[in-house]
């Protein structure tokens, strides 16, 4: 096989892939979105206090919940 075929198929491949995850992570579920609002929420309340001085011990990173 030539390297110009090899380079055809790993292109077709990799496109297919992409559209995969594409299609599979397109749509999020409510306990997703909430997940998300809260955490962006606890972000901005920690970079609020700690441009105030006021960092406190909960807002130093935390395992997601699962």
């Amino acid at each position: 096989m030539s390297t110009e075929w090899m380079w055809g198929i790993g292109i077709v491949v990799l496109g297919i892939a992409v559209a995969y995850a594409l299609m599979r992570n397109r749509q999020r579920t409510p306990i997703d979105v909430t997940r998300a609002e809260a955490g962006t929420k606890d972000v901005y309340r920690a970079e609020q206090r700690n441009e105030d001085g006021m960092l406190s011990p909960e807002d130093r990173a935390r395992p997601m919940p699962e």
